[in-house]
Order: C-alpha cells, then sequence, then structure tokens
C-alpha cells in the first residue's frame, strides 16, 4: 500500500495544478505583432463619408494579446510602445473563421466606441474612432499584424 503524506500530496496538487493553468492560458491567447502603416481622417465624418485625408506613416509598431474566452468570444488588450504611445483597452468582440471583430467603449456602453477589426486570412488590421453615435469613423488607423509564438 502506497502512502502519501500531506506535504507531498500537496506538492503533486499543486504541480498539476499549475500545469493545468499554464497549458490552458497558452492554449487560448493569440499575440500578435502589429505595424501601423497608415492613419486616415474623415473629417465631415457625419456628412460625406468620401471626403477622407490618407497619410502614410513610418510605420509604428505595437502589440496585441487576444484571449479567447469562449467559443467565438475574445478579449484583447493593445499594449503601445515609443512609436504609437498608450493604446485604449480592453476590447470586447467575437471571432469567427475569417476574422476577429472587437470594440472598446470610452465613457458610455451605448456610445460607438473604437472598433477594431482583423482579417484572419491577410492579417490586415483596421482600428477605426467614432466620435458619439455618427454613422462614420473620424480616425481609421491600418495596418498589417503577425502571429508571434
Amino acid at each position: 500500500m502506497l502512502v502519501l503524506s500531506l506535504s507531498n500530496m500537496k506538492k503533486i496538487l499543486l504541480t498539476i495544478l499549475f500545469t493545468l493553468v499554464l497549458s490552458v492560458s497558452a492554449s487560448a491567447d493569440i499575440n500578435l505583432s502589429c505595424v501601423m502603416t497608415a492613419w486616415n481622417t474623415n473629417d465631415d465624418y457625419s456628412k460625406n463619408k468620401l471626403n477622407i485625408e490618407y497619410q502614410e506613416l513610418k510605420p509604428s509598431q505595437f502589440s496585441i494579446i487576444i484571449e479567447i474566452t469562449s467559443p467565438g468570444k475574445v478579449i484583447g488588450r493593445l499594449i503601445g510602445t515609443a512609436d504609437t504611445g498608450s493604446m485604449r483597452g480592453p476590447y470586447v468582440g467575437t471571432m469567427d473563421d475569417s476574422k476577429i471583430t472587437m470594440n472598446h467603449k470610452v465613457t458610455k456602453i451605448n456610445e460607438r466606441g473604437t472598433d477594431f477589426t482583423l482579417d484572419l486570412i491577410s492579417g490586415r488590421f483596421e482600428n477605426e474612432i467614432y466620435i458619439r453615435e455618427y454613422d462614420y469613423w473620424w480616425i481609421q488607423k491600418v495596418g498589417e499584424c503577425k502571429l508571434v509564438e
């Protein structure tokens, strides 16, 4: 008959628990390295969707951690660098076979906020900032993301 002491049993249970936590969290996160390449503005955000000023940028790098919380649901955290400055978050959204769509509310739950869309096939992203309840975005940041292993 095998008899384990209480301290040995605690060590075994803690080791199993620690292994499970690491394996679950490692498989539920998507880590991305992104580069912002353009900054577009739409000053007539309530009138004319086609009055857009396009501005290419020197590539500005930042990171994203996307946590899969349940099937089809995600939480995203954008991590700014010296290139981009601080980036708001968290973003909450959905994921399907071709894209991840997330939204961040700045002050109120019913405001439009900021939409982040990542095309999983091409790696291209769009981050569109809306003002109040206007239909069209005010600032759009675009670029490309790559998976970090």
